[in-house]
C-alpha cells in the first residue's frame, strides 16, 4: 500500500488536474466541438502531463530534499526513498509510451504534436538540457509544453489540420502559451524564498520585484493577443469578456498568498500614517 501511494504521489495530480488539461481540451473543442474526442484527449493528456511531473520529480530529487515545503508534503516519493530510480524510470516509460502509441493510431499530425509535448517536458527537467535552470528558457519552455503544444495536440488529435500562421487556432495557441508562461512566473514568485540559494529560476535571477513586473507584462501580452484574436476573427462578445476577466484574475489568484498579506501591510501602514497625522 505504501508503494502504491508512492506511485500516486509521483503524478502530483492535485497540482495540475484542474488547470493544465484545459488547453488540449480547448484545442479539441475548437476542432470538433463537444464530442467524444474530448474524452480521448483528456485521457491521453492525463498520461502526458503525469509524465511531465514524474520526470520532474526524477531529476529534482536532490533539490526537493532541501525544499522544506515539498519535503513536508511528501511531493516527491523518489526523493523520499519510497520509490527506486528504476521504478521512477519505469513510470516515465509507461506514461510516455501509452499516449505515443495511441496517438499514432489516431492521427499522424496528432502523433507529432504529442511527441513534441513529451520532448518539451523532457528538455525542461532532464539533464543535460534542463531548461528549467536556464534564464528565460524555463518560462518559454513551460509556456509551450503545457499551453501551446498541448492545444495544438488536442486540436490535431480531434481532426484539425496544422493551422496557418494567421488563423484562429494559431492565435489561440499563442494565448495558451502566454497563460502557461504566467503560470510558471507566478509559481517562481511564490517559491522565491525557498528557491533562493537552493535552485536557479528566472525570478531568482531577476529578483522578486522584477518577477512581479514580468508577470504583469506577460499578462498584458496575453490580453493583447486575445483582443487581436477577437478583432480579427470576430467571436462572441460574452466569450471574449469571460476570457479577458480570466486572464486578469488568474495571475492575481496565483499570487494571492503574497498579494493579500502585502495589501494588508499596505493598509496598516496607510492607517498608521493617518493616525500619526491626526495626533
Amino acid at each position: 500500500m505504501h508503494k502504491i501511494q508512492g506511485y500516486r504521489k509521483m503524478l502530483r495530480t492535485k497540482d495540475w488536474i484542474k488547470f493544465y488539461p484545459l488547453f488540449p481540451l480547448a484545442g479539441a473543442c475548437l476542432a470538433a466541438g463537444i464530442s467524444p474526442d474530448l474524452i480521448m484527449v483528456f485521457a491521453l493528456f492525463f498520461f502526458i502531463t503525469g509524465y511531465g511531473f514524474i520526470i520532474n520529480n526524477l531529476y529534482d530529487a536532490e533539490i526537493d530534499k532541501n525544499h522544506s515545503g515539498k519535503a513536508e508534503q511528501g511531493k516527491n516519493p523518489f526523493a523520499d526513498g519510497v520509490l527506486s530510480k528504476g521504478e521512477a524510470i519505469g513510470m516515465c516509460a509507461v506514461f510516455a509510451g501509452i499516449p505515443l502509441l495511441v496517438s499514432l493510431t489516431i492521427s499522424g499530425t496528432g502523433f507529432i504534436f504529442t511527441l513534441l509535448c513529451l520532448v518539451a517536458l523532457t528538455l525542461y527537467s532532464a539533464t543535460p538540457a534542463r531548461l528549467k535552470d536556464r534564464f528565460a528558457a524555463d518560462i518559454i519552455c513551460h509556456g509551450f509544453m503545457f499551453g501551446g503544444l498541448p492545444f495544438l495536440a488536442g486540436y490535431t488529435l480531434a481532426g484539425g489540420a496544422i493551422p496557418q500562421l494567421v488563423s484562429l487556432p494559431a492565435m489561440a495557441t499563442l494565448v495558451c502559451t502566454f497563460i502557461c508562461c504566467e503560470a510558471l512566473i507566478a509559481h517562481e514568485i511564490m517559491d522565491y524564498h525557498e528557491d533562493l540559494g537552493t535552485t536557479y529560476t528566472t525570478v531568482v535571477g531577476i529578483g522578486l520585484r522584477n518577477g512581479a513586473l514580468l508577470l504583469g507584462i506577460t499578462t498584458v501580452l496575453s490580453l493583447v493577443a486575445l483582443e487581436l484574436m477577437a478583432w480579427w476573427f470576430t467571436f462572441d462578445i460574452a466569450v471574449n469578456v469571460g476570457i479577458f476577466i480570466l486572464l486578469i484574475v488568474y495571475p492575481l489568484y496565483s499570487c494571492r498568498d503574497i498579494l493579500v498579506p502585502a495589501a494588508g501591510r499596505g493598509c496598516r501602514l496607510l492607517l498608521n500614517n493617518r493616525i500619526s497625522r491626526i495626533r
